[in-house]
C-alpha cells in the first residue's frame, strides 16, 4: 500500500523540525511531499529529512497545496497535514487498519493544540455551529486513490487563500470513517508558535487542558 503525506511549509523552521521528528516516529515509512516558498532555505530544510520538495509561491495557498496532491498521483492513500501537525504512532496504526478495511475517506472531528511559547494546551471538541457541525478537521484527512482520481488529484479549488477545508469537502464521499480522537483515546496535535497569525486563546468549543498530557503523549517529540 502506497501512502503519501502532503503538506506545505512557510517559515517556522523550529516547528518543521518537530514535524519531521513526528514523521520519523511513525510505524510506517511514508512518502512525504512538501511544498515550500522560500527557495533554497526551505528546500534544504525539507530535503535534509529525506522528504520530497516542490518550490511554489505561497499564494494562492490552494494552488500551493494542489501542487503536492498532484505530485502524489498514484498513491493508494493521501494524508493531508499541516507542517505544524503531529500524528501519534497509535493514531497512524488506526489509520492503517481503516485503510485496509477499504475506507475512502478518514477524518477526525476534534483536535489538540499546543503552544510552544506559553506551554499551554487546548482541546477543541469540533464544529458546533449548525452549518459545520460534524465536519472533520482539515489536518489528518485521508483520501483514497478513488477519491483522488475523481478530483483529478487536485483536492482544493485553485485561487483560494482561506477556507481550504471547505473547498475539499465536496470530495468527501464513498465509504467514510468520521471519528473522535478523544473518544478513541488517540492523539494528534497542532503546534503553535510566536509567528502564528492567530493568538493562542480559547475559541468556540475549546478548553484549556493540562499541558503535561500533551508533553507526555508526545514525549518522543519534546525530548
Amino acid at each position: 500500500m502506497k501512502i503519501t503525506l502532503i503538506t506545505g511549509v512557510w517559515k517556522r523552521p523550529e516547528v518543521f523540525e518537530l514535524f519531521a521528528k513526528g514523521i520519523k516516529a511513525l510505524p510506517i515509512e511514508l512518502r512525504v511531499i512538501v511544498a515550500g516558498s522560500e527557495g533554497e532555505t526551505s528546500r534544504k530544510m525539507v530535503e535534509a529529512h529525506g522528504f520530497e520538495y516542490i518550490e511554489t509561491p505561497n499564494s494562492p495557498l490552494s494552488n500551493k497545496m494542489n501542487a503536492t496532491s498532484l505530485a502524489a498521483k498514484g498513491s493508494d492513500y493521501v494524508i493531508c497535514m499541516g507542517s505544524d501537525d503531529i500524528i501519534h504512532p497509535k493514531l497512524m496504526n488506526q489509520y492503517l487498519i481503516w485503510m485496509r478495511e477499504g475506507y475512502d475517506f478518514i477524518g477526525s472531528t476534534d483536535y489538540y493544540f499546543y503552544d510552544l511559547e506559553s506551554n499551554k494546551a487546548l482541546y477543541w471538541g469540533g464544529y458546533i455551529d449548525r452549518k459545520r457541525k460534524g465536519e472533520t478537521v482539515g489536518a489528518g484527512r485521508i483520501f483514497s486513490k478513488k477519491l483522488m482520481n475523481d478530483c483529478n488529484w487536485m483536492l482544493w479549488a485553485n485561487g483560494v487563500d482561506s477556507s481550504l477545508d471547505s473547498t475539499s469537502n465536496i470530495h468527501v464521499k464513498g465509504k467514510v470513517k468520521v471519528f473522535s480522537l478523544r473518544s478513541l483515546g488517540l492523539f494528534a496535535v497542532d503546534l503553535k508558535s510566536s509567528t502564528n497569525i492567530t493568538p493562542f486563546k480559547l475559541w468556540e468549543n475549546t478548553k484549556f487542558i493540562d499541558e503535561r498530557l500533551i508533553r507526555f503523549v508526545f514525549k518522543n517529540i519534546f525530548d
